[in-house]
């Protein structure tokens, strides 16, 4: 599938948010309802990157925390 940008160059400042509403809601148009798999599928990876990068995130405070402390002794 191609995609195609409208060019907005001569347009007014209004005609620009219209044309850039009707974009979003011709995709909106398009879109559907996830059926039962798909959505817990989703919502799985979901949580399991929300897990990762709080771990890493909990890693990297404890590494900013106690390092500092221990190494100026």
């Amino acid at each position: 599938m191609s995609e195609f940008q409208f060019d907005f160059s001569w347009l007014t400042d209004r005609e620009k948010f219209r044309a850039k509403l009707n974009e979003y809601i011709n995709v909106l148009k398009m879109t559907r309802k996830p059926d039962k798999e798909e959505f817990f599928m989703t919502t799985k990876v979901s949580v399991a990157v929300m897990f990762v990068v709080g771990t890493i995130g909990f890693i990297i405070y404890l590494l900013m925390s106690v390092l500092p402390t221990s190494l100026r002794h």
